[in-house]
């Protein structure tokens, strides 16, 4: 330890320890002088002999500093502070290129902290690598809900799992504690947090006895409601709350940051949040397997695959199939939590940091080319260095230090720019992208930053400095009068590194290319419905208060009413969902007057239910028909609105008005539903391939009450005053209901579009970049190529050369760099397209349109890039170029 803390001490005090060195040293002298003195010489003789008997106090002094052991690293200080001086000296070159890596490297390491956060954090459960997700599957639907009844025999008859337990999302209503408030809250069997890891807080989770019906109503809170809604009440186990006009006990509280493992079956998202928790009840006849709406989840016990525990689920699900006639068909899928979470995000991650990837490469050639540039200026100094006696691991280690200290400096401002590039993009994400709250700027990020800087500087500087090292001594000395030129072999690592960073340039820029078309294409998508100028919201009826679909009718009505004769309101609809919210429900097993499924097939639809205006409201187009009527009430008879994917499909004929069907097996005439209309479709998302067969019930002839329902106002009044008006009506009709999600349509509509928008904008982000960084490093080359051939071209001019020949001259040589580029670049574009496929939308991965653009934007650029250094060529005097020679 005493030797460690001399060195340190050695090292970074240097002026005190040489001084305690020459001290030491005068003072053996002087001791030996002193003694010679002693024995009879005179004062000259005794520091002559004195010296001659020490020996060389040069090479004493200096083994003395050997035994600290801090040469290299004093090497190295002397390198970094020759290295700073250096860089110093040319302010231009040195901003030019920090500021490049500054940018690529601040990309890079902004992008690394979303997937960190998103994709390689583990999930905040305990051993989350054993929590999977359960699905059923047949062709027709190859991702499915459970039923009830069925996950009751999983749970009991599957060996695979330490726990299963299967939730439902169900939203409830606050009610008597201030305003009344929409709850975020799932239904959940027994065991739920169980099965995550979770325990609550205080009080206790739910008991199996509390999944049978008419059993005693009770509810877990999220710890933020008991924080804001109930002031953190230490007594609030046991207290009663009114919620969906219901008395229930609270029986838990759980702790912060609970996060939501996501659901299928109307989606909340993972980590959105859940407000509260009550027992789902297994009511009906279990032997009725047809109905399919819960989430599944399950803990694996330990050493237990995934596809162990499906191969298992299969074998009991085949057996089951046995037993209940509505499970035959099924398969089911096990899928691990994780990966059903971040699938859907994983391959535009990937595309977004593989085009960040490919910009830090194009900097680093960028680099890399302006240290060979800067190298063959210095070619001189490092000759005569080298003439001095300097070794060559010596040069190659100055020059690193060079490229490191460029590479940390960038480093460091890149890290300030991902500090705010992190911001920006959880901005930007898309809607519902998962795990958003796990992103942030951590100690993990930095090191990214720290070792990606490390590797990226000795990337672009090894090259050069091994170069550079490379250098003839005798040429650059000769040389003395003239530029220097360089080898043939630096020539062509320079065009080399210059083809490569065009080639990525142009991979980025197909990329972006193709990425706009798709988002043009959605954009000019019909729709099927309008936004603008549309509020929505949604309410939700108790159904202690709202007992049956009259009583559900009758509320609906009179709001309908009320706001329709609000001013500046022009339509008011209400409907069970809004079209591009994920909702989709499936009725199937109905039959269709003369018409047969295909073999093997049956008849499905989405179901939804509206009131009259609904449709008006949103601006859904009629195709055929009528929408409904207030005659069309539950005494009058049964019709439907159906679209026209629904028609095309299970019709046979064109006129569609006044056909019938029914989800009887055997009908009476009351039974039969008749199509008064066909409206237009309307996708479930922009970019699906096409619209689902849907029909619509008219609220008042719907078969059973709706919970939730949305509600669509438009006129000229503004939104805020539309809202504050839907707000009073709703009170002054049930001061316990909630009004929540309150939106324009246009934000719903916009939400879609979100993905799309968060992968173009990145990647034209991206592509820009490294056009300018492609065109800044072919000026580089060509402008330096240029002043190497300052004299080729005088001698030229001098002999009769045209200002036109050496202008050709030069932007040949750069646009045939460019075009190697090019064909690189289109090459990796059309094998590297596949990756992009599931991103893009009416437009192919390799579409000619959009690949012919990208070369024309990268000739362009690349072509003016070669002109400026190439005009600057031929304005010089030849007379004073051969002179100056």
């Amino acid at each position: 330890m005493d030797i460690f803390r001399a060195r340190v001490r050695s090292l970074f005090h240097k002026p005190q320890v040489e001084s305690e060195l020459g001290k030491e040293m005068r003072f053996h002298l002087e001791q030996q002088t002193a003694e010679n003195i002693a024995g009879g010489m005179n004062s000259e003789e005794a520091r002559l002999a004195a010296l001659r008997s020490i020996g060389g106090v040069t090479q004493i002094l200096e083994e003395c500093r050997d035994m600290r052991r801090t040469n290299y690293l004093e090497e190295c200080l002397r390198d970094l502070r020759y290295a700073a001086r250096t860089l110093l000296a040319n302010p231009g070159f040195s901003i030019v290129i920090v500021l490049t890596m500054a940018l690529s490297l601040g990309a890079n390491t902004a992008i690394f902290s979303v997937i960190d956060g998103v994709l390689l954090r583990s999930l905040p459960y305990p051993q989350p690598d054993r929590l999977v997700r359960l699905f059923l599957s047949v062709p027709e639907y190859p991702k499915f809900p459970i039923n009830p009844f069925d996950f009751h025999d999983y749970r009991e008859r599957a060996k695979s799992f330490e726990s299963l337990a299967a939730y439902t999302h169900d939203d409830l209503e606050l009610s008597g504690v201030d305003e009344p408030i929409r709850l975020s809250a799932f239904a959940v069997t027994s065991g739920f947090f169980h099965v995550l890891g979770v325990n609550p807080l205080m009080g206790r989770e739910f008991s199996t006895k509390e999944e049978l019906p008419k059993s005693d109503q009770a509810v877990i809170l999220s710890n933020r409601i008991w924080r804001t809604r109930f002031g953190a009440r230490a007594d609030i186990i046991g207290q009663k709350l009114t919620i969906s006009g219901r008395p229930v006990i609270v029986v838990g509280v759980l702790p912060p940051a609970v996060e939501h493992p996501g659901n299928m079956y109307r989606a909340v998202s993972y980590g959105d949040t859940v407000d509260a928790w009550v027992p789902f009840t297994f009511e009906g006849n279990s032997s009725e397997r047809g109905s399919h709406f819960l989430d599944c989840i399950g803990r694996l016990k330990p050493g237990v695959t995934p596809e162990r525990a499906q191969s298992e689920m299969n074998d009991l699900m085949a057996q089951m199939a046995r037993e209940h006639e509505g499970d035959r068909n099924w398969k089911v899928m096990v899928i691990p939590l994780k990966q059903e979470i971040t699938g859907k995000s994983q391959r535009l991650l990937f595309v977004v940091l593989g085009a960040a990837a490919a910009l830090l490469v194009i900097a680093c050639v960028n680099a890399a080319n302006l240290l060979l540039a800067r190298a063959s200026i210095r070619q001189r100094e490092i000759a005569l260095r080298s003439a001095l006696g300097a070794q060559k691991s010596r040069l190659i280690r100055q020059m690193l230090t060079e490229s490191l200290l460029i590479s940390l400096v960038g480093a460091v401002l890149g890290c300030l720019i991902a500090v705010g590039g992190v911001r920006a993009l959880v901005s930007l994400l898309p809607a519902n992208f998962p795990r958003v709250g796990d992103i942030h700027v951590n100690g993990l990020m930095f090191l990214f930053a720290l070792g990606v800087s490390l590797a990226t500087g000795i990337l672009f500087g090894l090259a050069p400095a091994i170069q550079s090292s490379s250098t003839d001594l005798v040429k650059p000395l000769r040389e003395s009068g003239r530029s220097t030129t360089s080898s043939a072999a630096a020539l062509r690592l320079r065009d080399g590194l210059v083809i490569c960073e065009v080639a990525l340039a142009c991979l980025l820029v197909i990329g972006a290319g193709l990425m706009l078309r798709s988002f043009v294409n959605l954009l000019r998508t019909d729709p099927g419905f309008h936004s603008d100028h549309v509020l929505t919201a949604s309410i939700s009826l108790p159904e202690v208060r709202y007992k049956t679909p009259e009583s559900v009718g009758i509320f609906y009505d009179k709001l309908v009413r009320q706001l329709g004769s609000a001013q500046g309101v022009r339509f008011v609809g209400i409907g069970s969902d809004l079209p591009w919210t994920g909702y989709d429900d499936n009725a199937g097993g109905f039959h269709v007057e003369g018409e047969t499924p295909p073999p093997g097939q049956f008849f499905h639809a989405r179901y939804h239910m509206a009131t009259s205006d609904f449709f008006r409201t949103l601006g859904i187009a009629l195709v055929e028909g009528r929408y409904f009527t207030a005659h069309d009430t539950k005494d009058s008879g049964k019709v439907l609105v159906i679209n026209r994917a629904m028609a095309l499909r299970y019709w046979r004929t064109t006129k569609i008005i006044g056909r019938r069907m029914t989800f009887s097996d055997k009908p009476k005439d009351a039974d039969w539903m008749t199509i008064v209309g066909v409206v237009g479709d309307v996708k479930d998302t922009p970019a699906s391939d096409g619209a689902e067969p849907a029909f619509w019930w008219p609220v008042s002839q719907a078969p059973f009450s709706p919970v939730e329902m949305a509600v669509a106002l438009t006129g000229s009044a503004d939104m805020g005053s539309m809202a504050n008006e839907l707000r009073a009506t709703v009170r002054e009709l049930d001061p316990d209901l909630a009004v929540a999600d309150i939106r324009p349509m246009e934000k719903v509509a916009g939400n879609s579009y979100s993905a799309s928008r968060f992968a173009l904008f990145l990647i034209g982000l991206f592509a820009l970049l490294a056009l300018s960084l492609a065109a800044i490093g072919t000026y580089g080359i060509i402008s330096y190529s240029v002043n190497q051939r300052s004299h080729e071209f005088g001698v030229r001019m001098a002999l009769g050369a045209s200002s036109r020949d050496v202008l050709g001259s030069v932007v040949k040589e750069g646009m045939r760099l460019s075009l190697l580029g090019i064909v690189v670049g289109v090459g990796c574009g059309l094998a590297l397209g596949r990756l992009l496929a599931s991103l893009l939308y009416g437009v192919h991965a390799s579409d000619p349109t959009t690949i012919a653009s990208a070369c024309f934007v990268i000739i362009s650029a690349s072509a003016l890039a070669c002109f400026i250094p190439a005009r600057r060529a031929t304005r010089n005097d030849p007379m004073q170029v051969l002179r100056a020679e």
